[in-house]
């Protein structure tokens, strides 16, 4: 379930991934799972995908198709497996989840020169926020609210970003991102929200087996 009513260590958040509940936002725990097969998001910046699930060798990791019939990965929902974002995503951010309001990571990313190969290290932070009602071009949601701060070292180290998620509760999709430039920081990263959120229907309920009593049973 996405909002478990107690305590949950990260293997049995693992171990819950995929399975979903409507249970209002009230609870400050939410446990990281992919958006459903079929779940779709439209972004104000044009782009569409239509998930396909987790990867079949990491839950963390979600697939999705694009409209032109690529594919996206997305680590722990958010952050798209592509140079520019770097390395290290995958583990460093495990500690977040299941998701309290204050929980924390910190690692560092490596980016990677796509010439020359030379390997730029980023400190990376990452705060759960805490959970907060957001009304969007595509509706209104109790999403959950991570923020991610990165400094640069070495020859980067005049560079700083900070990026926030707010992730809706119950599938588990990126409705918005704003990202913040600091000193001397560019980046491929733009602001976005969700214009249009669509998700699949349940499976039909099954008719009961013939001859089964139907109506309360007789008093």
């Amino acid at each position: 379930m996405r909002f478990p009513p107690g305590r949950a260590l990260p293997l049995i958040a693992l171990a819950l991934l995929g399975c979903k509940t409507s249970t209002p936002q009230t609870e400050k725990e939410w446990v990281f799972a992919c958006p459903e097969p079929g779940s779709r998001v439209d972004w104000d910046d044009g782009r569409s995908l239509t998930f396909t699930g987790a990867d079949p060798g990491d839950p963390a990791i979600c697939t999705a198709r694009t409209a032109s019939g690529g594919t996206v990965r997305l680590v722990w929902g958010m952050v798209e497996e592509m140079n520019s974002e770097g390395r290290g995503h995958r583990p460093g951010m495990q500690s977040l989840f299941p998701a309290r309001t204050g929980t924390n990571a910190s690692y560092t990313s490596t980016v990677a020169s796509p010439g020359s190969g030379i390997q730029y290290p980023f400190e990376t932070r990452w705060r759960v926020v805490g959970f907060e009602r957001l009304q969007t071009p595509a509706g209104r949601y109790d999403t959950v609210v991570l923020e991610r701060m990165v400094n640069g070292t070495g020859a980067n180290a005049a560079q700083s970003l900070t990026v926030r998620y707010w992730l809706e509760g119950v599938s588990g999709i990126l409705v918005q991102r704003e990202v913040k430039l600091g000193r001397g920081a560019t980046s491929l990263l733009r602001d976005l929200k969700a214009t249009a959120i669509s998700l699949p229907l349940p499976p039909p309920r099954q008719p009961p087996p013939a001859g089964a009593p139907s109506g309360p049973p007789p008093s």
